[in-house]
């Protein structure tokens, strides 16, 4: 065989291998990527336009989100794939589904494109508690297919599985995630007032399904913690809960993403700065924050409050046992704000725990995402470790460089404009032991240790 053919072969054998190594899977509460653990920090992005998939979908702007985030320093996007059900899907009058548009799976083929291409891992979201909103004409069609063992079975059959199989080999689907805040169907008459035992019928029915066909894992988008923990009304997704309404092992979910809004922060806690998910009982699987206000953590008191600014949330969250937070959103679909807002939060995270963003992290450095190449920031840092608590840092540039110094645990103790190739600063009021510098660019982190004696 001649040799560029032999080469050739190789490559063919070796890029599955490579490929799989990137799957998001359980293990206990953590979540791992090939042995090693990883937190997925990143947005939600739920949709450029309205509807996208199937409507006006557009590639390049979700090329370019993407990329947003990643230089931002996630690694993980959720997107609803279907916002109330008018647009890709097809459902007829009394709830049977038979499908989606060609026009749905080409958009969905090359978003999943562009997420491994930008190194994004997806939890995608199928419905939302939109589909069944009166303020749309559908809406009659959705609540009738939920309450209807055999038209939810005409979801999973020709929806939930041609999606999974559809993607399943691609490892950056994370997750699926059955429905957004589905809890609003059952409380809220505008939405049907549908029973809970329909609704966890229909979850357990999606969530067997995808494990049926795939090692995709599965959540629920939970309105509030109120919902999903029983030291209140009620874990409405356990894995007993869901079982019972669909006698199937696998009818569970694989970690849950309860949403933390300043109104669920009054009544239940901050999970940045005094609630883990040991505290909700819910600490035997892996839990990440599924959507919280871009701008921070806040607490619907007589007024909105600021607790935990955007550049703590993501370390404070880490800190009390959370595997991953997701504002929303990262394009601003509303007034809770936009990447902007959050972005130093993510980089701040990245600074003090650079390898549990991306586990193939080992030099210290983040390549540029443009260019596929790295470079230092760092010429040189004196003296380190130091005694009195004064450091010297030259660096190689200085223009559009951000220095952020953390402590071990990731709280930010400064973030500034680099104005000069060589700079300095005091930290002797500060306890002995270990800090985090960074220096940072659009697409390029470089993280060093200082230690003060």
């Amino acid at each position: 065989m001649k040799a560029h053919k032999i080469l050739a072969l190789i490559f063919v054998i070796a890029l599955p291998v490579l490929s799989s190594a990137q799957f998001v899977t359980v293990s206990g509460n953590k979540f791992l990527v090939d042995g090693k653990e990883i937190i997925m920090n990143g947005a939600n992005t739920p949709w450029n336009k309205w509807n996208d998939f199937g409507g006006s979908y557009t590639s390049s702007w979700w090329d370019a989100e993407f990329q947003k985030i990643k230089a931002a320093g996630g690694n993980s996007t959720r997107i609803w794939i279907s916002c109330n059900g008018e647009v890709g899907l097809l459902i007829a009058s009394d709830g049977a589904v038979t499908g989606a548009t060609a026009a749905f799976w080409s958009n969905l083929d090359d978003m999943f494109r562009l997420a491994q291409k930008n190194k994004i891992y997806i939890k995608a979201t199928l419905i939302s508690f939109d589909h069944f909103k009166n303020s749309h004409t559908n809406y009659q069609r959705w609540r009738n297919m939920i309450q209807n063992d055999d038209k939810v079975t005409s979801f999973v059959d020709n929806y939930v599985v041609p999606f999974t199989n559809r993607y399943k080999d691609n490892p950056y689907l994370w997750a699926i995630d059955v429905c957004n805040e589905i809890e609003w169907v059952n409380q809220d008459a505008a939405m049907g007032n549908i029973a809970w035992n329909r609704l966890q019928y229909f979850v357990a029915r999606v969530a067997s399904a995808v494990h049926d066909n795939s090692k995709v894992l599965v959540t629920l988008g939970s309105a509030a913690i109120k919902w999903n923990s029983d030291k209140f009304e009620g874990n409405f997704w356990s894995d007993a809960k869901l079982k019972a309404q669909y006698n199937k092992d696998n009818a569970k979910l694989d970690f849950y993403s309860p949403h933390f809004y300043g109104w669920v922060v009054k009544w239940f806690g901050n999970f940045a700065l005094n609630k883990t998910p040991a505290d909700y009982g819910i600490n035997d699987r892996p839990c990440v924050i599924g959507e919280n206000p871009a701008k921070g953590v806040f607490n619907d008191g007589a007024s909105p409050t600021l607790e935990v600014p955007a550049a703590q949330m993501f370390l404070g969250a880490y800190n009390k046992g959370w595997k991953g937070l997701m504002p929303w959103t990262s394009n601003g679909v509303d007034s809770n704000g936009t990447l902007k807002d959050f972005e130093s939060g993510l980089l701040a995270f990245k600074a003090a725990h650079p390898e549990l963003i991306d586990p193939n992290f080992t030099t210290g450095m983040i390549p540029d995402i443009r260019q596929n190449k790295s470079r230092l920031f760092f010429r040189n840092i004196f003296p380190n470790p130091s005694e009195s608590g004064g450091f010297n840092v030259f660096l190689f540039e200085y223009q559009d460089v951000i220095l952020q110094l953390t402590d071990s645990k990731g709280f930010l103790i400064f973030r500034k404009n680099a104005e000069n190739l060589e700079t300095s600063f005091s930290v002797n009021s500060l306890p002995k032991g270990t800090y985090i510098l960074s220096a940072s660019k659009t697409g390029w982190l470089e993280s060093r240790k200082l230690v003060l004696n």
